[in-house]
């Protein structure tokens, strides 16, 4: 699968990303580390939706600004691993690093003895000049896979 949407970066321990695709009818969001990755389901094509315009909203001088995705998933995927139940994404604009944009996911896990936190990818610092198009380009695929 392509990511329609995509932000990688590296740090001094390798290779991180977050980025949106498509999987089959429905769209996931990819959170890498350098030592592991996860998928999990948007619930539909409003919440992917929602996100694209969330990007391209995202202002430009400094102010308070962030939105907030909850979503759930299968345990064990389809190639039987296993996935995170449940994570949150956000996009947002930073109130003590001078405002610079910011991606958070956090996953967790539902074990016996309760959630666990599972992968955590941070981008304190998005490409928001970068991901703006590809908001866009996003925004437009869902329109025409809409209309389809």
């Amino acid at each position: 699968m392509d990511p329609v949407l995509a932000c990688d970066w590296r740090d001094d321990h390798g290779w991180w990303w977050l980025q949106v695709q498509r999987n089959g009818d429905g769209w996931e969001l990819e959170a890498g580390s350098p030592h592991c990755s996860e998928t999990i389901p948007f619930a539909d094509p409003d919440e992917v939706r929602r996100l694209a315009r969330t990007l391209l909203a995202l202002p430009t001088e400094p102010e308070p600004y962030e939105a907030e995705w909850e979503l759930s998933g299968p345990e064990i995927d389809a190639a039987g691993q296993r996935q995170p139940t449940g994570a949150t994404l956000h996009v947002g604009l930073s109130r003590q690093d001078g405002h610079r944009p910011y991606l958070a996911y956090q996953s967790y896990y539902t074990t016996t003895l309760g959630p666990a936190l599972g992968l955590e990818v941070f981008c304190d610092d998005a490409p928001v000049d970068a991901l703006r198009p590809q908001a866009q380009t996003l925004l437009t695929l869902l329109t025409l896979l809409q209309e389809s």
